[in-house]
Order: structure tokens, then C-alpha cells, then sequence
């Protein structure tokens, strides 16, 4: 191999590292949609098989130079030092792969193995390559100056990268003098599903438990439902003449195209939950939009996964094992199901029928009030019983679901075993309850709010949201499930206070940002909106 053609490998080589760790960490941003971040993964994998193949070749170039120069005595620094590089670089990229294929949840040290191995490739071409081209070659060979002009191209591309970042920061600080982060990224099938709703026709209805029933609805649109499981629905109801939302995890499996079913347990003072377990027949007719959520099993991310479901929280779980179950999924699966009594387990039968036909399943169902005959766990959740059944706390993916009492009882307990924020996945459970402050425009100042990118200042009517302001005053503002769960709406707030009622539908880093929900936002005083 030339020494001309060496320096073009090397920059392959050390283009091919750079390129992986940044494809690597752009496909693990916390907002990336599932398709995006599939094909960023794809590209990840192709650029590290073709890595792998370069540094065999490079280092079997280089074992056959060695043998030729025919060197007896000491070898020279500079040969020492690169067979140095090459043997660190070997079991990194051994280490790098084995985690790739058995730990992919350990994004961070992914990401680190990632940046280790880039600067080791990065030394291991530069240098030696520098200082042979610095030793044999002449001042103003082709080598020398190929040499000399990608150090400086490189240097210059660093420079151009560091000043455009520090700008970008700079006039984000000016002009927003908020900490910037990305807007949430809106699955293609929210986006549609905002303008074309679905209609659904109650065909089945199937009693779980004493307070808990399946509906099963035929989807009459041409539209495809193309949801993913764990996923839910906004539905259209009408209770008593009136128009009620109600947001419903979809608990069958999404593979099936014709037919989609929720399951709903009848909440304190819930009129839609008790609307569906009382008055509910089939023939009935309901519109939907959706499917909504970023709480959702994906087989090609999640290879191992923990559900932990309180009460009717089993209905997305429900979906995932049956998704799992439909495709023949082989990923490890173990379910901790809570429940307050024996009458109270829904799915019970279908939970016997998974546990034999899914390989990787197993499930633990525990009791706070168990009755006589029962003879399996008791108590609550506690970290005993999730250490006994969960041998693996490294790898899975945590899903949590249920009241949220349990769901901070439950998020306490893997924090205190070790596991990482990024492996829980949460959502709240049952419909949702407005804020018990009363809105009454009675001794309160006069609100405003201003649509800054609209250029529109309205004043806000006593009680409603900044959706409905911004509705009745032509701001778009795309929304979903408008209960403050699916995150759709999420808009920054530049100034004043907002209240929300939940806040289930933003993430940590939206928050401490100053995004809100307009949903479920009341405004207090003067309120400066990104909208």
C-alpha cells in the first residue's frame, strides 16, 4: 500500500469512527421518533461493519510492511507506538460489539466506547502518519502536502464547527433567555390523525371483572390504524347529551387492522368510565382520533422488558404481550401485576393462555388484600419482590403503568435498585382530573396572553385553557387528546404563570424549559406564549 494511499484509508478509517458516534448519538436523542431512529441505527451498523472490515485490513497491511522491512534490532518509536494503538483498538471494538448486541440499553456507555474508540483510530493514523511523511518525505512532495492539508482542513473544520455552535447558543440566549431544548417531535401518524378522525362501532362486549369490561369496536374508515402497542385513543362520547372526550389505551394487539378494543374500569365519579360499563351496547357509534403517546413497546429497541402494572394500568401491558404473541417475539418479557383482590384481575384468563404460548414470559401476580384461598404474593410492591422476579435489573426496559401512587412507589423502587432514568417508561392511568382551584373570575385580575408568533394579545374568559383561547382567536396550536396526556400541544411559555392540571403529557426537560400544556393550562395574570 502506498503511502499516498495509506493517508486516504487512514482518513476513511478515522471519517468512518467520527460518523458512527454521531449517527449513534443522534439516533438515542430522548424525542426521536421510532422510524427515524430505526434507519439512524441501520446506518450505525453498516458504518461499524465497514469499520471492522478497514482495521482488519489496515492492520494486516501493516503486519505485512513489518515483515518486510526486515528489522532485527529495537523497532523505531513511532512502529512501537502504533502496534500499541492497534492492540488497545482491538478489544475496544470487540467490547463495543458485544455490548451493542447484549446491552443496548446502556446508551451511555455506548456512547463513551464510541468516542474512545474515534480518538485511538484518530491517533493511530495521524501520528504515525505524520511522522513518516515528516521523516522520508521531501518538503514539497504530494505526500507532505497531503499530509499537511488535511491537518490544516481538519483544524479549520473543528474551528468552523466550534465558532457556528457557539454563535447558535449565543443568539438562542438573546433572543428566547430560556434554556433551549428540542420541541417534541409529533409522530407522521399524530399529525394525520389530527385532521382525520376515525369512526369506531361497538360490536363486543366482554364483562372482565365485577367494574371492568372490554369493548371491541369494527373501525369503518378506509384509514389504516396504525398504532403502536401501548398506544392510545381519544374517543368522542356522547354521555347525557353531552359531547365528553375520553382518552383509552388500546388493549388489543395493533397487528389486527379491522378491529381495535379498549378496556375500561369504572373510576369514582368517571362518567365516561361509568357510561361504558353501564349504558354501552353494541351498535354504537364513536369517533376517535389518535393513536397518541410516546408510552410504547418497540421490539427493535426494547430487547428486554419489565412491565409493571397496577390495576387497570394492565391495559397497555395487555397490548404489548399480545403484539408480542401475534409476531412470535422472542425478547424476554416479565410481568408484576397488582391488584387489590383476586375479583380484581382483568385478563386473568388471557394472563394463563400468554404464559404458555409466550416462551420469554413470566408473570407474578401480587395481592394487597388477598382472600383466604389465595396462596400466591401479598402486600404491595415493594423492592424485595421486584428484586425476586426481576434476576436482570441491567438490560430491560422498565414499563410502568397504574394510579399514581403506585407508579412513585414503583419509579422509587428501581431508582433505589440502580436503574436508570432513561430505562423507565411511565404513564398515569384513568381519566383526568381538573384542578381543584376554583376558576370563578371573583377577585382576580384581568388575564392576558400573548401569542407572540401570532402577534395577537387576547383576553383570557375566567376558566378556560390557553387552548381554547387560542382556538377562539385563530392561533394554531396542534393538540391531541386535550386531556394533558399525549403531549401533542406542548408550547413554551415565554413569561407569566400557567397553571395545569396534569402534567403527564411533558417530559423533565420540557418543564424545567417552560413548556406547558395548553390543554390543560390556566393562565394567572399576564402570559407571553411561543405561538
Amino acid at each position: 500500500m502506498s503511502s499516498v494511499t495509506g493517508m486516504l484509508a487512514g482518513t476513511v478509517f478515522v471519517a468512518l469512527a467520527a460518523t458512527n458516534v454521531v449517527v449513534m448519538m443522534e439516533a438515542h436523542l430522548p424525542l426521536r421518533n421510532s422510524t427515524t431512529r430505526d434507519r439512524l441505527i441501520a446506518a450505525h451498523r453498516v458504518g461499524g461493519y465497514l469499520f471492522v472490515i478497514m482495521f482488519c485490513i489496515m492492520a494486516y497491511s501493516m503486519s505485512q510492511k513489518l515483515t518486510g522491512l526486515g528489522i532485527t534490532g529495537h523497532l523505531p518509536t513511532y512502529l512501537v507506538f502504533h502496534i500499541v494503538l492497534v492492540l488497545v483498538l482491538a478489544p475496544l471494538l470487540s467490547l463495543k460489539i458485544l455490548m451493542a448486541r447484549r446491552y443496548k440499553q446502556s446508551h451511555s456507555s455506548l456512547k463513551a466506547i464510541g468516542v474512545l474508540i474515534f480518538l485511538v483510530s484518530f491517533v493511530l493514523v495521524a501520528i504515525p502518519a505524520l511522522s513518516e511523511s515528516l521523516r522520508s518525505a521531501n518538503p514539497g512532495s504530494l505526500g507532505s502536502r497531503l499530509a499537511a492539508g488535511l491537518v490544516v482542513a481538519a483544524c479549520l473544520i473543528q474551528c468552523a464547527l466550534a465558532l457556528t455552535k457557539s454563535m447558535n447558543s449565543r443568539v438562542s440566549r438573546k433572543t428566547l433567555r430560556v434554556p433551549e431544548i428540542p420541541t417534541p417531535a409529533t409522530p407522521l401518524s399524530e399529525r394525520e390523525s389530527e385532521k382525520s378522525l376515525i369512526t369506531l362501532l361497538l360490536t363486543q362486549v366482554e364483562q372482565q371483572t365485577h367494574d371492568t369490561r372490554t369493548l371491541r369496536f369494527k373501525i369503518l374508515n378506509e384509514r389504516r390504524l396504525c398504532a403502536k402497542p401501548g398506544q392510545f385513543l381519544t374517543l368522542q362520547w356522547a354521555v347525557n347529551g353531552q359531547r365528553v372526550p375520553g382518552s383509552y389505551t388500546i388493549s388489543s394487539s395493533p397487528t389486527h387492522e379491522d378491529y381495535v378494543e379498549i378496556t375500561a374500569k369504572r373510576m369514582e365519579n368517571g362518567r365516561v368510565s361509568a357510561f361504558l360499563n353501564e349504558g354501552a351496547k353494541p351498535g354504537l357509534e364513536v369517533e376517535a382520533s389518535g393513536p397518541y403517546g410516546r408510552f410504547y413497546f418497540d421490539e427493535t429497541y426494547h430487547k428486554s422488558i419489565v412491565l409493571i402494572a397496577g390495576g387497570s394500568g394492565i391495559t397497555p401491558m395487555m397490548s404489548m404481550l399480545s403484539y408480542m404473541d401475534d409476531l412470535k417475539l422472542m425478547n424476554p418479557v416479565t410481568l408484576l401485576y397488582c391488584v387489590r383482590t383476586d375479583e380484581d384481575i382483568i385478563f386473568q384468563n388471557e394472563l394463563v393462555r400468554l404464559g404458555k404460548s409466550l416462551p420469554n414470559f413470566k408473570y407474578e401476580v401480587c395481592l394487597s388484600r388477598p382472600g383466604p384461598t389465595w396462596s400466591g404474593h401479598s402486600g404491595r410492591l415493594t423492592e424485595e419482590f421486584v428484586s425476586q422476579h426481576v434476576t436482570d435489573l441491567d438490560s430491560p426496559t422498565f414499563f410502568l403503568c397504574g394510579p399514581k401512587g403506585f407508579m412513585d412507589n414503583a419509579h422509587q423502587i428501581l431508582s433505589s435498585l440502580g436503574i436508570h432514568e432513561d430505562r423507565i417508561l411511565q404513564e398515569s392511568f384513568g381519566e383526568g382530573k381538573p384542578s381543584t382551584e376554583s376558576f370563578s373570575g371573583e377577585g382576580r385580575t384581568v388575564e392576558r396572553v400573548v401569542f407572540i408568533h401570532s402577534d395577537k394579545v387576547c383576553q383570557a374568559p375566567a376558566g378556560s385553557t390557553l387552548l381554547e383561547l387560542a382556538e377562539k382567536n385563530g392561533v394554531q396550536i396542534p393538540y391531541g387528546c386535550r386531556l394533558g396526556l399525549c403531549g401533542t400541544c406542548s408550547t413554551r411559555v415565554l413569561s407569566g404563570t400557567v397553571q395545569m392540571d396534569v402534567e403527564d403529557g411533558l417530559t423533565t426537560e420540557q418543564k424545567n424549559a417552560g413548556y406547558v400544556l395548553p390543554c390543560v393550562s390556566r393562565v394567572k395574570g399576564t402570559v407571553v406564549v411561543a405561538a
